[in-house]
């Protein structure tokens, strides 16, 4: 008597193939989706509107000014300073945290907002806009230096900048006469040693030199330049009587100041 051994492997086989001829007859046609197409209606004036958005270039932009931009060039500092909390710094400092407590958040998001030094630096084209607002509220209208770019800014010129945004100005009338035209900090960051910063780069930068200014005689920073040892050479009396408006609490006469090196 013999007896049929079927091998396991082939048996394995065996029933594969009739699995797919099973599924093979089984196989029913598929049914096919229609596509869904998009409305053709589209609101014309809302295109209109989008196409006529005008957005700021960032380079301009009031964000660029409050965060700075990454320039080309720019030339190297003069000094740096993260020490001093000018008035204005303190107070959005303050406004925020009160945003933060109003609005429940503990932790306050500083992603629109960095901390940055105030920089000190010579005079460069792109300074002379804000240079010309912030002089002619400190003292008249009209006043422009933009021929200071002509009379080697590297020792004539002092600008203190906080990102983007001029915070003070010095300035010589020119490195041969080395008199002292202009000396002006913005309004929320005095107090705040700018002034005397400003002053002491521009005395170190022309040394062995007589710097010499006027200064109208109530002026408070007559204490500033008695400081760095200018002295009274004269009083002029109507000095500032064709510049200053005739309201103005400053008085127009003055005295001019000599810091003999």
């Amino acid at each position: 008597m013999f007896f049929r051994f079927n091998h396991p492997v082939s048996h394995a086989k065996q029933n594969r193939r009739r699995s797919r001829s099973e599924l093979g007859s089984s196989k029913s046609p598929v049914t096919p989706v229609a596509s869904i197409r998009p409305s053709s209606h589209v609101n014309e004036e809302v295109i209109d509107a989008l196409n006529s958005v005008i957005t700021t270039p960032f380079e301009t932009s009031f964000i660029s000014r409050l965060q700075g931009t990454k320039s080309a060039w720019s030339p190297a500092p003069v000094a740096v300073d993260w020490d001093t909390i000018s008035p204005w710094m303190r107070l959005m400092s303050e406004v925020r945290q009160h945003f933060a407590l109003a609005s429940g958040d503990s932790v306050l998001d500083h992603s629109m907002e960095s901390d940055a030094p105030i920089i000190y630096t010579t005079l460069q084209p792109e300074h002379l806009p804000q240079v010309h607002d912030l002089l002619e509220r400190v003292f008249w209208s009209g006043i422009d230096v933009s021929d200071s770019m002509d009379y080697v800014p590297e020792k004539a010129t002092i600008v203190a900048t906080y990102k983007k945004l001029v915070v003070g100005i010095a300035i010589l009338s020119s490195p041969l006469e080395t008199y002292i035209t202009y000396l002006a900090v913005k309004a929320g960051w005095d107090k705040a040693q700018i002034a005397k910063n400003m002053l002491y780069h521009l005395i170190s930068r022309n040394p062995k030199k007589d710097i010499t200014l006027h200064v109208s005689a109530n002026n408070s920073a007559m204490l500033l330049y008695n400081q760095f040892g200018f002295k009274a050479e004269e009083f002029v009396v109507g000095f500032y009587d064709d510049y200053l408006d005739p309201l103005s609490r400053a008085s127009k006469n003055a005295f001019k100041l000599r810091l003999r090196q």
